[in-house]
């Protein structure tokens, strides 16, 4: 790669690694939440998505690409993750309504993506579920504490 970062080597890739280690903690569950089409006028993208939970009070913690496919924003205990799959296998079981997001599968297929193994990922102590949601073209997944 001939451009040069001001970052150190590694720092955003330890970062995506610990937020998708963060994301597959044992115990979190998914759940699909319904799918919005506003013709691409409502969240065409992660940046407006962005701006629209700014609005609604949320910190921006995390913002990746340019344009952004992926931020992660916080609201007191409340956490958004904007997303637009860059894997088509992981936006198909998104997409496909009858996929059962917390198959032993999809986690397999995830952790290898993220270069993650089982004993790299905590068991939560506070399990969350994560509620997604797609907006036109832009996912959005909310977590609260699981029961």
């Amino acid at each position: 790669m001939s451009e040069k970062s001001t970052k150190p080597a590694g720092t955003l890739d330890d970062a995506v690694k610990a937020l998708r280690a963060h994301l597959l903690e044992q115990g979190n569950r998914f759940e699909r939440g319904p799918a919005y089409e506003g013709n691409g006028k409502v969240l065409a993208s992660v940046k407006q998505a962005v701006s629209m939970y700014e609005d609604l009070g949320y910190a921006k913690l995390l913002e990746l690409g340019n344009p952004p496919v992926y931020a992660f924003m916080q609201r007191g205990h409340r956490e958004a993750h904007l997303f637009q799959p860059q894997d088509p296998q992981i936006r198909q079981w998104l997409e496909d309504g009858q996929a059962n997001l917390n198959d032993p599968a999809i986690r397999a297929y995830q952790m290898q993506k993220s270069g993650l193994s089982e004993s790299d990922v905590p068991i939560t102590g506070k399990p969350h579920r994560f509620h997604i949601n797609e907006v036109d073209d832009v996912f959005i997944a909310t977590a609260d504490a699981a029961d």
